[in-house]
């Protein structure tokens, strides 16, 4: 039987955390023996957040303190995967520590990290080096996007895998005849490249009525975090906090259009989450939405650094009839149907040589 372990070192909640424990989930189903390993600082938060999954209690998720530890965990593995830059100098470290490993070396790459640092910071070489630091890795990626970065920019064949949406619980509701229009956006004022002063400046004119009458609401933060980033919630937006996987798709069922405005996407999670729950979705025209989103057909995109475009790509999407409405809610749900974790499990097992 093969087991796979996901080096995961954070504690969870993040789109690339959702990605790799219900992959695994799938992968477990499917009868692999696959785990989490979670360094020991972030594993309590880790257990909280993905309580909903019995075998994070049951030797699915394991802890570890080093490389020491973590050469300890992996002597049984046939794949160790990486999942973040600093987990592949982790799993490079195990490497030196003894003999060669009798593990193959994998690279989950989620987003191009090197893009998350200043040029030139210790932290931006760090996420450079990390492609280079495990020999006879096998890289793999959920959009041509990425799979692109890093073929070109560091050489390496990246495999194309399938991305994964939790259907079980991002799935449509009915919503309510003549309720407002509900448009939701995430703040995250601590990562820049999530854009948070222009989303609460378009979430601000769209709470003013500048594109008809909507209601507006954000999440992703709490209203301490925006004050402590010198940012200030725009007044008629409905801040709803931090939320938990299970309340974020309780909030997506309500909506109807959503707003990702960030700089790029490596991925855009959460705009296919919200497609998958029947939301009309706005997200940049730059990185992997691109894969699923077709504009205005199964959603929108735009430059989003270009306010005046976010504007006219907005004005467009709430000028749309019902029956517009329905063709491209139809169109989302139809898009991302196939991104099972059933698929995504196969599809990286695929990618290891190991179906």
């Amino acid at each position: 039987m093969a087991r796979i372990s996901f080096v995961l070192p954070v504690g969870g909640g993040g789109g690339g955390a959702h990605s790799v424990v219900q992959e695994v989930n799938a992968m477990r189903d499917l009868g692999i023996e696959a785990r989490v390993l979670v360094n020991r600082r972030n594993a309590e938060g880790f257990r909280h957040t993905y309580d909903r999954f019995p075998w994070v209690e049951t030797g699915g998720m394991e802890a570890f303190d080093g490389p020491k530890d973590l050469a300890h965990l992996a002597a049984q593995e046939d794949v160790l995967v990486a999942t973040t830059n600093t987990s592949a100098h982790t799993i490079a470290e195990v490497a030196r520590l003894g003999r060669a490993p009798a593990y193959r070396a994998a690279y989950y790459v989620q987003d191009y990290e090197p893009l998350f640092y200043a040029a030139g910071s210790a932290e931006h070489a760090l996420a450079i080096a990390s492609y280079a630091v495990l020999p006879e890795c096998t890289y793999f990626a959920k959009t041509r996007w990425l799979t692109g970065m890093v073929e070109a920019a560091h050489g390496h064949a990246t495999h194309l895998v399938v991305p994964s949406i939790d259907h079980g619980i991002y799935r449509p509701a009915r919503r309510p005849a003549g309720a407002l229009r509900q448009v939701t956006a995430m703040v995250r004022p601590a990562t820049p490249r999530r854009a948070p002063r222009r989303t609460l400046r378009i979430l601000e004119r769209l709470a003013s009525g500048e594109f008809g009458p909507v209601a507006v609401t954000a999440f992703g933060c709490t209203a301490e975090e925006l004050r402590e980033a010198g940012l200030t919630l725009p007044e008629g937006v409905t801040l709803m906090g931090r939320l938990r996987q299970l309340e974020v798709a309780e909030l997506l069922r309500a909506t109807d259009v959503f707003l990702d405005l960030s700089d790029y996407q490596g991925f855009g999670r959460t705009a296919a989450e919200a497609m998958a729950c029947g939301a009309i979705v706005l997200a940049p025209g730059l990185g992997g939405a691109t894969d699923f989103i077709s504009d205005g057909v199964s959603g929108f995109l735009a430059n989003t650094t270009d306010e005046a475009a976010v504007a006219r790509a907005i004005r467009r999407m709430l000028s749309l009839s019902d029956a517009e409405l329905r063709s491209v809610r139809l169109a989302a749900l139809e898009a991302v149907s196939g991104f099972t974790p059933v698929r995504a499990a196969v599809s990286e097992l695929r990618a290891f040589g190991l179906g």
